[in-house]
């Protein structure tokens, strides 16, 4: 009688047991012939008894397990009658599980004949649970990119590897330009958005073979394995960018930004982990630092340069922080009447250990970085502060002109900045210009448009620098509130070169003012001749050194005076 018997006649309390438990029982006699399953192996299998008694157990199993491991489980079981583990079944419906299974051999005393116990439960959703947590530890959980230690990991291979067959590899350093910014202007949600999709193009941008992963806000690093030449990394790094210059809507509004790509290589900037990306990130910010939407290789003397701007930018937190520049005022001169209509801001920096610097000198270095936030901020304070005092006094009650840069403009708090400072010192709007470049009107967005409305409704002058370089449309002037206009100094240079003078662009730029009712300024003018051209022309305002120097608030103070007795 086989054993099935047994348990269904002389036990049927056993049996019970047996059908109400969680985990499946098969038992097989000496030929390998299934003589009894229970009830949950029924569940879990999807076979019933009828199915499967006197077939081998094998039924069970998936073409993962192949015949080897069934011959090294059965060598154990001869050996120590136990065996544990974890199979791969497959399930009368066709898909596969996993299971960890115990199987014990046992001698029947009585009948004189082995049998095999198996007893298994199916771990699928353990595994699923296993393999979900491996997934989060490894990876990043907004762009699903492999994150920091997962990028670890795979540079060990590759860096091994590459010693072993002696090859190149590359390390791309990339970082999403003005990212904070947009995040703060379009909100984090539409941020995530960005983030999601620029990874998306990433992913499909580089070989199967290559891994990109997102190791910070906006942060991602690229390791191409197995490059032969610097070609392949410069296609690369030039389909990124493209992938960037690629508008993304927000609110039906198109948002770009862009990349600044650091690059190292190994061996040659690096033999291990730490080592190599700290060069590829020196590389990345050197390109922010320059020119940015970008890629750079690393290089020792760039190493140097970065060293240079690092100590620049903590002399400039520090010179914020205490205060140390200076304000010059640069007067705007109405020529029918002599008198002073505005004073553009001009700033110096008393630095402790060079004297006093002009703006070239820190103002690109004050525009790559955050700090050029708070140091607008300061100047702008400043400058209404110096006027405030002023008006107190009577010495001086007309308006000052400040200069703002793209980023201030864009990403800056620039419309609660003002109108908080006004308030501060109960100054009115109309006494302060914002002024920008005419460069940065082609690239500002609808919500900086917006800020200028707001500004220029309160009665904010908005003016544009530098006019008639760059290709602004005649909407733009309107669309942006724009209400002065200061003509480029390159022209007021060539009213002086008979062969090449550029006075007929002058003439068309006050023509344009006129006609859209825009003030224009001549700025620049340092000779008596190009005055003469100007007013010949009926130029109404200008700017100098042929009238006035940019001078301290104190020499401006006698300077004012003394022309005010003049005329």
């Amino acid at each position: 009688m086989e054993l099935k018997n047994y348990i269904n006649q002389e036990n049927n309390v056993l049996s019970n047991i047996l059908n109400n438990i969680s985990e499946a029982l098969i038992i097989a006699n000496s030929d390998n012939q299934i003589v009894y399953i229970n009830k949950p192996c029924e569940d879990i299998t999807g076979y019933s008894k009828n199915e499967v008694l006197g077939k081998n157990p094998k039924l069970f199993s998936s073409e993962n397990t192949n015949e080897q491991t069934f011959q090294n489980v059965l060598n154990i079981l001869q050996t120590n009658n136990f065996w544990i583990g974890e199979l791969t079944n497959r399930h009368k419906n066709g898909l596969t599980y996993p299971i960890i299974i115990k199987i014990y051999k046992h001698f029947d005393e009585q009948k004189k004949e082995f049998f095999y116990y198996a007893i298994f439960s199916d771990i699928s959703s353990s595994v699923e649970n296993q393999n979900e947590l491996f997934h989060l530890a490894y990876h990043d959980p907004l762009t699903n990119l492999p994150n920091r230690l997962k990028l670890k990991a795979q540079l060990e291979y590759v860096i091994n590897n590459s010693k072993r067959n002696n090859l190149n590899f590359a390390v791309l350093f990339l970082d999403l330009d003005n990212f904070k910014e947009v995040n703060d202007t379009f909100g984090h949600a539409f941020g995530d958005e960005l983030l999601i999709s620029f990874a998306n193009k990433l992913k499909n941008s580089i070989r199967t073979n290559d891994m990109v992963s997102r190791v910070g806000g906006d942060e991602f690093i690229i390791i191409l394995s197995d490059i032969s030449d610097y070609l392949f990394i410069e296609r690369v790094c030039n389909k990124v960018i493209s992938i960037v210059k690629e508008p993304i809507k927000s609110n039906e509004k198109d948002v770009e930004i862009g990349v600044s790509i650091g690059i190292a290589i190994y061996p040659e900037n690096g033999e291990d982990i730490d080592e190599i990306i700290h060069n590829a990130d020196n590389a990345m910010y050197h390109v922010k630092n320059q020119a940015k939407n970008s890629y750079e290789f690393f290089s020792e003397d760039m190493n140097r340069r970065l060293i240079e701007h690092s100590k620049i930018e903590k002399d400039l937190e520090k010179a914020i922080r205490e205060d140390e520049f200076i304000l010059h005022f640069h007067p705007e001169i109405d020529v029918n009447t002599n008198s002073v209509i505005s004073l553009e801001i001009l700033t110096r920096w008393n630095n402790s250990e060079k004297g006093l610097l002009y703006p070239g000198s820190f103002i690109p270095d004050l525009e790559v970085s955050e700090l050029i936030f708070s140091f607008e901020n300061l100047i702008l304070k400043k400058a209404c502060s110096q006027l405030k005092k002023w008006h107190n006094s009577g010495v001086y009650t007309g308006s000052i002109s400040v200069n703002l840069s793209y980023r201030f403009l864009e990403y800056g708090d620039l419309v609660q900045s003002v109108f908080e400072i006004l308030k501060s010192l109960n100054l009115d709007a109309n006494f302060l210009e914002i002024e920008f470049h005419e460069k940065t009107i082609m690239n500002i967005s609808e919500k900086t448009i917006e800020k200028l409305e707001k500004l220029s409704k309160e009665g904010v002058v908005i003016s544009i620098d530098n006019f008639g370089k760059g290709f602004t449309s005649y909407s733009y002037l309107r669309d942006c509130y724009i209400s002065k206009i200061k003509i480029d100094k390159s022209y007021i240079d060539s009213l002086i070169d008979e062969n090449n003078s550029d006075e007929d662009i002058v003439k068309s730029i006050l023509d344009l003012g006129e006609n859209m009712n825009i003030s224009v300024i001549a700025e620049g003018i340092e000779l008596p001749q190009q005055d003469e051209i100007l007013k010949k022309n009926l130029c109404k305002k200008v700017q100098g050194y042929y009238y006035a120097k940019p001078m301290e608030n104190v020499k401006f103070e006698n300077w004012y005076k003394d022309l005010n007795r003049k005329f």
